[in-house]
């Protein structure tokens, strides 16, 4: 990684040409759909773009990248998933949960920092959820875009970028909080629904 932000620093030239965003998008989209963490190029993109831009190319990139996973998920893999759920009606819960919360499941996940960005996009695609809620869900990654976008242009260096720490703003540390807890109570209370029918 270190390296890989050195070669940044010495072609950050040719990042702020037009082909140059495309390339960073290109490289975001990319590890999104290789289930890479993802956070570094974030604080990248607003030391290359500004906190705005930054913003704005990053939640471009990971809602192309989770748009192009869910659907990969969706064709290849979902009936699988499906026939495993056959096999142990039990897990089909899971499905059940995910597809009664829709977008508000969608988008309290990813507001949360406990749930991995990149394999959500995967794991929705397994799932009865339509495309429309797992889109606007993607609204949730907003605040914590911006607060990495920010911090990235804070550096004046490369060597402060590598530096850079993890987040730790109080304002998105409580969203956080209270995100994970309404997925656990939303979760809890359709799994009681589910199993009260059954």
């Amino acid at each position: 990684m270190n390296i890989f932000l050195e070669n940044i620093y010495n072609l950050s030239f040719f990042f702020n040409t037009s082909f140059g965003i495309f390339s960073f998008v290109c490289i975001y989209i990319l590890i999104v759909l290789l289930i890479l963490p993802a956070s570094w190029l974030s604080l990248l993109s607003g030391f290359l773009y500004g906190s705005y831009l930054g913003s704005v190319v990053v939640f471009i990139s990971a809602s192309i990248g989770a748009s192009v996973a869910f659907f990969v998920s969706k064709s290849f893999f979902a009936k699988k998933f499906k026939n495993l759920f056959s096999r142990y009606p039990k897990l089909s819960v899971i499905e059940k949960v995910v597809e009664k919360g829709g977008f508000k499941l969608i988008f309290l996940t990813r507001i949360s920092p406990i749930f991995p960005f990149s394999i959500l996009n995967y794991f929705y695609g397994l799932n009865n959820v339509k495309f429309r809620d797992f889109a606007l869900g993607l609204l949730g990654i907003i605040p914590g875009t911006f607060l990495y976008c920010s911090i990235g242009s804070l550096a004046k260096s490369i060597q402060e970028l590598k530096n850079a720490q993890s987040p730790n703003n109080l304002y998105i540390t409580s969203i956080g909080i209270i995100s994970t807890f309404l997925v656990v109570y939303f979760s809890a209370k359709y799994s009681r629904e589910y199993f009260e029918k059954s």
